[in-house]
């Protein structure tokens, strides 16, 4: 990516620090932020009541939104525009598939991670530049949700900004929940009954329950009140989505026209009854956001597939496509298989061993699985990357304000609806992002686990 002066990173590092004059003034942001989320929907249900929506918090969330490289930022936004479980999977998109697709409709909805990795200048003991490159973390293909807390992230920094006497114009816009039901909504559509349902696929503990109702209003508005939609929890799911003599999804005899999945299909708990509603699900002509092929696609071993050589270049055979090729191929972070009982193989693992500290051991899954397996391909090895480090507050409910040293990871959201018989797309649109901040020096940074906040980049 080049280089970035060094005076320039630390004044921007500690931006959020200077700006805050006095206590005084760190409460009010404080109280400003807690209460704008409260009344503009940056909430959660309770963490000790997830089951229900009586009581809410806001949204963890840091009180600036965090310093990102611009320059970065627009790389990022260009690059965009097997273990029992998954073998599980594939048996039934195979089954799918065999049996004749139903419905050639897809809708896509991904998310793909990066994060800024700082290289050291050997040469250089002072560090008077340091070099910066995007590193891609993962792509995330299955259950895609909350993106009207992003969006809602960003208006809350820009309030902040403007109270503290900051330029706002460096917080890009971010509408991606709005892309998001334009394009649930043109799936919908594209069903041809008007009648049909949208169904949003959940569990009775979903935290984000409150960002679903929003989506869901904006699905109302764009369909002028005809849409009908329903909250359906996976286990529900089990007695209440059957399948027609048509092949039609039916939720208590009801046709489902949509069904977006809020859960991950790659982390949910495996049981034969979860695994027959998704079969259930695949086999119908409900159009699927995502398809369990898609949900699939995003696993690590095929991410660590496709960094393989020429893999990238099926995709963009075209000559003229080689520098788009590089500019995807140069955000690459290291990946290998563990799959092969070959002497590579061996070394890799014996280099990992005695430099733990180079790596990162990444579950094939979804949802931070800590199961280990028996086969090895239920792992892939990662480049472990350093990093750029900023000062941030993090706010979280019933805490004080902390100032802590924080890494961010942005994440790029697009959406696609087409037809996978005959390859046409309706729409394809890059619209929205994330940023995930998490304490540094912090191995699995969250929200739920209190190491991690929503944020929003702010570009220098």
């Amino acid at each position: 990516m080049g280089s970035i002066d060094s005076t320039e990173i630390t004044s921007m590092r500690n931006y959020p620090e200077n700006s805050v004059q006095s206590e005084k003034e760190l409460h009010e942001l404080t109280q400003f932020t807690i209460e704008w989320a409260h009344n503009n929907g940056l909430i959660l249900r309770a963490s000790e009541y997830k089951t229900t929506s009586d009581i809410a918090e806001f949204a963890p969330v840091s009180l600036f939104p965090s310093p990102f490289p611009h320059q970065a930022f627009d790389q990022i936004v260009a690059v965009h525009t097997t273990d029992r479980h998954i073998r599980e999977m594939v048996k039934i998109v195979r089954e799918a598939h065999e049996e004749g697709i139903k419905q050639p409709i897809t809708l896509v909805i991904m998310r793909a991670d990066y994060m800024l990795n700082s290289l050291k200048d050997s040469e250089n003991d002072n560090e008077q530049q340091q070099q910066l490159e995007v590193k891609q973390i993962e792509v995330n293909t299955g259950a895609i949700v909350a993106l009207g807390i992003d969006h809602r992230t960003t208006e809350l920094h820009r309030q902040v900004l403007k109270r503290a006497g900051l330029n706002t114009l460096n917080s890009p816009d971010n509408v991606g929940d709005t892309n998001l039901a334009e394009s649930l909504f043109m799936a919908w559509k594209a069903f041809g009954n008007s009648k049909a349902l949208m169904v949003f696929l959940t569990v009775p503990s979903f935290g984000y329950k409150f960002d679903l109702h929003q989506l869901a209003c904006k699905l109302k508005r764009l369909s002028n009140d005809q849409m009908d939609i329903e909250y359906v929890s996976h286990k529900d799911g089990q007695t209440q989505l059957k399948l027609g003599d048509d092949f039609s999804l039916l939720l208590n005899g009801k046709v489902v026209g949509v069904i977006y999945s809020c859960i991950s299909a790659l982390g949910y708990v495996i049981t034969a009854a979860s695994m027959e509603v998704r079969r259930t699900i695949e086999r119908s002509t409900a159009i699927k956001a995502p398809s369990l092929a898609h949900a699939i696609s995003s696993s690590k071993k095929i991410q660590q597939l496709l960094a393989m050589p020429g893999e990238v270049e099926r995709f963009f055979p075209d000559p003229a496509d080689a520098d788009k090729v590089a500019a995807i191929r140069e955000t690459f972070a290291e990946l290998w298989g563990l799959d092969k009982n070959d002497d590579k193989t061996e070394r890799l693992i014996e280099n990992a061993i005695e430099h733990p500290e180079k790596y990162v051991l990444k579950p094939n899954r979804e949802c931070g699985g800590n199961n280990f397996y028996d086969e090895k391909v239920s792992y892939i090895l990662m480049q472990k990357l350093n990093p750029t480090t900023f000062k941030n507050y993090f706010l979280r409910p019933f805490h004080e304000p902390k100032l802590s040293t924080v890494v961010g990871e942005l994440g790029i959201y697009g959406t696609l609806v087409g037809n996978i018989l005959d390859g046409s797309v309706q729409h394809n649109v890059q619209s929205g992002h994330l940023l995930r901040t998490k304490l540094a020096g912090v191995n699995e940074g969250g929200i739920s686990v209190g190491t991690g906040v929503g944020d929003s980049p702010y570009l220098f």
